[in-house]
Parts: C-alpha cells; structure tokens; sequence
C-alpha cells in the first residue's frame, strides 16, 4: 500500500513534499507486512553479478530525529527474524557469509545481511552489518498486489531459476 501521509494539490510545492513522505509496503508471499521504505522496491540498486538482489539502506537506530527528517531515503524491516548464524554461501569468485532475513510467519527468506568482513576496510570485523539489507526478487510484493489477489507462482519460478 503506498499511503501519503499528507493530501495536496498536485501543482502545489506542497505535493512533492507529499510525494517524498510516501510510504510503499511490502508484504510476504503469505501477506506478512514485512518491509516499508520511502523508494520504490524497482529503484533500488540491485546486485547484478550474484543474484539481483535489491541493496537497501536501512534506518540506523543511532540516527537522530534531525538526521532521519533530512534524508530522502527511510526504510524499516518488520515482521522478520534475522537469523543469528551466517550462512556461507559458494559464488564463482569466492565465498560470502549471509545472515537471513526471514519472515516470521512462513520462515521465506526475503533478504540477507552480509557480513562486515565482506565489505572494503573491514576484513578483521566479524558479525552481522545491520544498516543494509539485500532483498531477494519474487519474495515481496506491494500492499496493492496482495490486495488484489496477484499470482505469485510466476515470480516464485524466477527466483527458483535462478538458485
């Protein structure tokens, strides 16, 4: 469901000032509400030479208000369980260490952290990096789809071909 938090005139400078507090919802495969940002799933950056996963910033919980109101990006994951052991996964150049969003009602996976080993200048710190997460395709879909019933059979087949 992408709701506004506020109504205007579409012509008004107050409009696009609606238009950026917008916020879109995804749900589960199972119609868990598991996922809500201000930016559309499909603008996200993806991950184009593993498995086009869409990379998202999450909202740090060191953030301030002030720091929070100004940035033209928020997301939240709710409804998921994050998984305490990474899961080692095989790539053709190497190795990455997942950690496992799941959700909490059905245990899909619909995302994963990586490891802070993984990213540049920090291959001695070990453990989960939390401020991003990788979002599986075909796992989600918007408030509107799931209230109108979308056939996710399609979606599931194409991330299938793709493990």
């Amino acid at each position: 469901m992408s709701t506004a938090t506020t109504t205007a005139d579409p012509g008004s400078s107050s409009a696009a000032a609606a238009a950026q507090s917008t916020t879109h919802t995804y749900h589960c495969i199972c119609t868990q509400l598991v996922f809500a940002t201000t930016t559309w799933l499909n603008r996200l950056p993806t991950r184009a030479s593993t498995d086009k996963s869409h990379i998202c910033t999450l909202a740090s919980t060191s953030e301030t208000e002030d720091e929070k109101s100004t940035s033209p990006h928020y997301a939240t994951l709710t409804n998921t369980t994050l998984d305490a052991n990474p899961t080692v996964i095989r790539l053709d150049d190497g190795f990455e260490k997942r950690y496992f969003e799941t959700c909490a009602r059905c245990d899909l996976i619909v995302g994963y952290h990586l490891d802070k080993s993984q990213y540049e200048g920090s291959k001695t710190d070990k453990g989960c990096r939390d401020d991003v997460v990788y979002l599986i395709p075909g796992g989600l879909m918007t408030t509107d789809e799931m209230k109108s019933g979308k056939k996710m059979d399609a979606d599931i087949g194409k991330v299938a071909a793709m493990t």
